[in-house]
């Protein structure tokens, strides 16, 4: 099965919560779902400019092993 989330790659899923592939959980990871059925959106470069201009670091997601764009 193809994986449905991309590496290096920040996503937004339910309430708010920054995940990426390797925290996702199997659901999200392979059907771009989160456990609630949500769909998680990726994060945009647009998205990463603008977190960098106003709080001078990169998204991460929560657990903190991913930075936007590159493994933290």
């Amino acid at each position: 099965m193809k994986k449905a989330l991309k590496p290096n790659t920040i996503y937004i899923s339910d309430n708010g919560r920054m995940i990426c592939e390797k925290c996702a959980g199997q659901s999200a990871l392979y059907t771009g779902r989160d456990i609630s059925g949500q769909k998680v959106d990726e994060c945009s470069e647009a998205e990463n400019e603008y977190w960098v201009k106003h709080f001078g670091s990169s998204l991460k997601c929560e657990s903190g092993c991913t930075e936007y764009g590159h493994a933290a």
